[in-house]
C-alpha cells in the first residue's frame, strides 16, 4: 500500500475512532426516515383527538366515522417537521359538488408517535383548524333546520289537505241535500291522521296520510255522478282548490326529501366532513319516502 493511500485510510479510521467518543466533523448524510415516523392511521387519531377536546365524542367512534367519509392519499414531511396528509372524499360528485381532495397539516405533539392536528385547506388556502369548527356550525345548522322547517310544513299542508276535501264535501251535500258517499270517509280519515299529527306519531301519520289520500280521491270525480255538483260554481272552485292544495303536498314532500338529501350530503363533503360526526351532525333518515 502507498504512503498517500494508507494516510488517507489512517486519517479516516482516526476520524470514525473519534465519531464514537467525541463527534467529528467529517461530512456524513443522513435521511429523514418517511414521514418521521407519521403513520396514515395517525391522521384520524389526530383528527379525532382534536374534536374529542373540544366535544367529549369519544375518540374510536370519531376514528370509526373518518374512516368513512375521507381516503388518505398522500403523507409529506416538510423539513421543519411538519407532516402533510392530502386527503380526498369519498362522497361521489354530483350536481351539487364535486369530488374534493385536501391538505392537512400535522405537527408534533410532545408526546411520543402522537401528532397535532394544526391546519386545513378550504379553497386552496390554510386556516387553523380552529377555524373549522364555527365555519363547520355556521355550515350545517342552517342545513339541518332547514330540514325540519320543510317537515313542519309538509304535515301543515298534509292537514289542510283533509280540511280542504272536508270543505268540498260539506259544500257537496249542502247542494245535494245528503250526504255524499265519500263523505264518511274522507272524515274519519282526516280525525285519525290530526291525532296522529298531534301525537307527532310517525308510523301512524304515514298510514293514515295514505288513508286519507285514498278517500279524498273519489272526491275528485264526484261531480261526474252529480250534474248539479258539475254545474255548481262553489262547488267546482273548492274542487280546484282541494287539486292544488293535493299538488302543494308533492312539492313540498319533495322539497322536504331534496332537503334531507342536501344535508346529508353537506356532512360528508370536505372540510366539514372532518369535524361533523364528532359536532353530532349524523345522517338523518327522512321521515316520509316518495311516492
Amino acid at each position: 500500500m502507498g504512503i498517500a493511500r494508507r494516510t488517507v485510510v489512517r486519517r479516516l479510521t482516526n476520524c470514525l475512532v473519534a465519531a464514537v467518543f467525541v463527534g467529528c466533523s467529517f461530512p456524513v448524510a443522513f435521511t429523514q426516515a418517511p414521514q418521521a415516523g407519521f403513520i396514515k392511521d395517525e391522521v384520524y387519531f389526530s383528527v379525532a383527538r382534536t374534536i374529542n377536546e373540544r366535544t367529549d365524542s369519544p375518540v374510536s367512534a370519531i376514528v370509526g366515522a373518518l374512516g368513512e367519509v375521507i381516503e388518505i392519499l398522500q403523507l409529506t414531511t416538510s423539513p421543519e417537521g411538519k407532516v402533510t396528509a392530502t386527503i380526498k372524499e369519498t362522497a361521489a360528485s354530483n350536481a351539487r359538488s364535486t369530488n374534493k381532495t385536501i391538505r392537512l397539516t400535522f405537527v408534533p405533539s410532545g408526546e411520543k408517535n402522537k401528532w397535532k392536528w394544526e391546519s386545513f385547506e378550504d379553497n386552496r388556502k390554510m386556516y387553523e383548524v380552529e377555524k373549522l369548527f364555527p365555519y363547520a356550525k355556521d355550515r350545517l345548522d342552517p342545513a339541518r333546520q332547514l330540514t325540519e322547517r320543510m317537515w313542519t310544513n309538509l304535515v301543515d299542508i298534509m292537514v289542510k289537505e283533509g280540511d280542504a276535501a272536508a270543505k268540498v264535501l260539506e259544500t257537496a251535500k249542502s247542494i245535494l241535500k245528503s250526504d255524499p258517499a265519500p263523505l264518511s270517509p274522507v272524515m274519519q280519515a282526516r280525525t285519525a291522521f290530526g291525532e296522529a299529527a298531534k301525537a307527532t306519531d310517525l308510523e301512524a301519520l304515514k298510514s293514515t296520510h295514505r288513508d286519507l289520500e285514498s278517500s279524498i280521491e273519489p272526491v275528485l270525480t264526484l261531480g261526474d255522478n252529480h250534474p248539479e255538483l258539475k254545474s255548481n260554481d262553489a262547488f267546482l272552485r273548492l274542487q280546484d282548490e282541494l287539486r292544488n292544495v293535493m299538488n302543494v303536498v308533492k312539492v313540498t314532500r319533495k322539497a322536504y326529501l331534496d332537503a334531507v338529501e342536501i344535508y346529508n350530503d353537506d356532512i360528508r363533503r370536505l372540510p366539514v366532513a372532518l369535524v361533523a360526526y364528532g359536532m353530532e351532525y349524523t345522517k338523518l333518515e327522512a321521515k316520509i319516502q316518495p311516492e
